[in-house]
């Protein structure tokens, strides 16, 4: 079997993170990237549905690739909010064996919340793979899948071991350049993959007065380790020893977690913040978290004038009053959604590449 043998992936509709649900039917059309910079392969994009004995809590995505046509790919282009991320479903994958990034969306969002970046990292020789996780996704907001935050880091364990043994992708990836990235609430999954714990102890301390950071509201909500079984589930390492490197991308859940299992990570970590600190607060989330891990481990850089939505993707120049009329509130996806954000895309890109060159 072969990768353009799977379900090839035909974007329908297209939603964001957070509750945003502003999309349009779309059926992307093949056109030549002349005006693109000559990059070695091209943005190849297929859906996936890992296949496991977890009937209980199936996980679809899709999975992003190198292709051998670097100068073909299509964009969809009908969302009235979000400018869309260059891919070719129809591409020929390139015979060669790719480093492989999971990557772990935010709360209440989804596989196309970092597309931009999956695309992106294809066209540069990278297999990138996103999975909706169930319970805290745009559409799957089961309450008791969002109560079982431990199943969240095992979603990506389950999803690199479907991969490495489908006949279709395991012999494209390199099972020595596996690595993890994810964003908020994704930033905590992909460092308890990295070998973090969570800390029942932590969380009474931190999570109890007014001011309790973001992530103890997001659990608190979802009843995450309110008994003595759930908070033992929550406290087992799910430490994936294949994953070489992580990546946190303006995380939520640094005050959930055990400083003694932060300290003992022994892979390096990127954390990357957002300076204008409008969704979550540095000092008790990227800053801890770096200063909580060895220092020979960890690079943090905080993204001058950044914000939280940065890591998703680029807004149309319309889309912030487009939302503050039909969506209150959601608007804050986009400011600074546009050119700016594209500057801050080059930014994260060129980082996330430096971090995972041999």
């Amino acid at each position: 079997m072969s990768l353009r043998s799977l379900k090839q992936q035909r974007v329908a509709r297209f939603f964001f993170a957070t509750a945003v649900v502003v999309a349009g039917v779309v059926e992307p059309v093949q056109v030549q990237a002349k005006d693109q910079p000559a990059l070695p392969y091209g943005p190849g994009v297929i859906n996936i549905t890992v296949e496991d004995d977890r009937q209980d809590r199936p996980l679809s995505g899709d999975l992003w690739y190198p292709t051998s046509t670097p100068e073909i790919f299509s964009r969809a282009d009908k969302s009235k909010v979000w400018k869309m991320a260059a891919a070719d479903p129809d591409g020929r994958p390139a015979e060669e064996r790719f480093p492989l990034l999971v990557i772990s969306h935010g709360m209440y969002g989804n596989t196309h919340n970092q597309a931009w970046l999956a695309s992106e990292l294809s066209r540069r020789g990278y297999m990138v793979a996103l999975i909706n996780h169930p319970g805290t996704s745009t559409f799957l907001r089961d309450p008791d899948q969002a109560r079982e935050m431990w199943d969240r880091p095992v979603d990506l364990s389950r999803l690199i071991t479907f991969l490495l043994k489908d006949e279709a992708t395991s012999t494209r990836i390199d099972p020595d350049r596996i690595y993890a990235a994810g964003h908020s609430l994704g930033g905590y999954t992909v460092m308890v993959v990295a070998g973090a714990t969570f800390d029942p102890a932590r969380q009474k301390t931190n999570c109890s007065g007014d001011n309790q950071p973001a992530s103890c509201k997001a659990f608190a909500g979802w009843s995450v380790a309110e008994t003595a079984a759930d908070q033992r589930l929550m406290s087992v390492s799910r430490k994936d020893s294949r994953i070489r490197k992580v990546i946190s991308m303006d995380l939520g859940g640094t005050p959930l977690l055990s400083t003694e299992s932060l300290q003992a990570i022994d892979i390096p970590v990127l954390v990357l913040g957002a300076e204008r600190a409008d969704m979550v607060n540095q000092t008790v989330e990227s800053r801890a978290l770096a200063a909580s891990l060895p220092a020979n481990m960890v690079r943090h850089v905080e993204l001058e004038d950044a914000g939280h939505f940065d890591f998703m993707g680029v807004c149309k120049p319309e889309a912030f009053d487009l939302l503050s009329e039909e969506e209150p509130g959601d608007e804050i996806v986009c400011v600074k959604g546009t050119v700016e954000r594209e500057a801050q895309h080059k930014r994260i890109l060129a980082e996330t590449l430096e971090f995972l060159k041999p």
